[in-house]
């Protein structure tokens, strides 16, 4: 993966599909990495997308010189990412660890957010982990040891290393305010399943409620893992949301603009059904 060596840190990203497509930022979840979240996904949507996926900071071949992580922290390191891209906006779409990064990102970044997708992530304090030894590596491995083994593989520290970084993250983030959310006034695509252990599903519907432009989606049958468990559902539920915005922008994407020459038409028209309330199971 090519590194961008950003202000304080450095990151391990990919930038897949077409030049002249929306881009799309793919965040993983805590403890994975962009191929291991997104690996069903990422050949469909590059196919759609200018997709980016990056190794949050810590995480695989990026650096993280903090020794610690902080999702505000990491909000911001995607925004140092666009800028090295030369990407005035983005879709940014972030599962779990990666959701809660997103939606800070649109909280702290919010102009550069075209669209936020949130796909099973807490807003408020996390209480369904605590006093489960969530982040116990002994309790890993007696759960899951496949999991413990795979972060030995995929990352550069050690897993017990990072294990504590997200430990020490779960009790030091803060939750987002009801006023915090009222200034994401963007579309935002919320998604949950209704079997996940970790994310409850009051979670997701309170926090569609409380965005000025939220929608929401359910997975029926799912648990924490959508883009391994449901990666078909998932992508139709993206490029209906992703092309859905795209359709009712007022002016073409930026990826377009930016990159289009006077003699250029971008204004071929896009997929204006809505698409999403078809894809949104019922």
């Amino acid at each position: 993966m090519p590194i961008a060596h950003l202000p304080g840190v450095n990151l391990a990203y990919e930038d897949l599909g077409p030049r002249d497509a929306p881009p799309l930022v793919l965040l993983h979840g805590a403890t994975e990495t962009f191929r291991v979240s997104w690996k069903r996904l990422i050949e469909p949507l590059a196919r759609c997308y200018r997709v980016i996926g990056v190794d949050l900071r810590g995480h695989g071949g990026s650096s993280n010189p903090a020794g610690a992580l902080d999702l505000r922290q990491m909000a911001d390191d995607v925004a140092a990412l666009l800028d090295h891209l030369s990407l005035v906006r983005a879709h940014i779409v972030g599962f779990s660890g990666g959701g809660s990064t997103a939606l800070f990102f649109g909280v702290r970044h919010g102009a550069r957010a075209r669209s936020l997708v949130l796909l099973s992530n807490n807003f408020e304090r996390d209480e369904a982990r605590r006093g489960r030894d969530f982040w116990s590596p002994d309790a890993i491995r007696a759960r899951d040891a496949l999991w413990l083994k795979g972060m030995a593989a995929w990352h550069t520290v050690p897993a017990e290393t990072l294990l504590g970084w997200w430990e020490a993250e779960d009790r030091l983030r803060p939750a987002f305010t009801p006023d915090e959310l009222a200034t994401l006034h963007l579309p935002v695509l919320v998604i949950g399943g209704d079997r996940d252990p970790i994310v409850p599903l009051d979670q997701s519907v309170r926090l569609y409620r409380a965005l000025p432009q939220g929608r929401l989606a359910i997975l029926p049958g799912v648990g924490h893992g959508a883009p391994h468990r449901a990666p078909a559902l998932l992508e139709q539920l993206l490029v209906a949301f992703i092309d859905d915005v795209e359709a009712a922008a007022d002016t073409p994407s930026d990826a377009l603009r930016d990159h289009a020459t006077p003699d250029e038409d971008t204004d071929t028209p896009r997929p204006t059904a809505a698409a999403l309330d078809a894809a949104t199971p019922s």
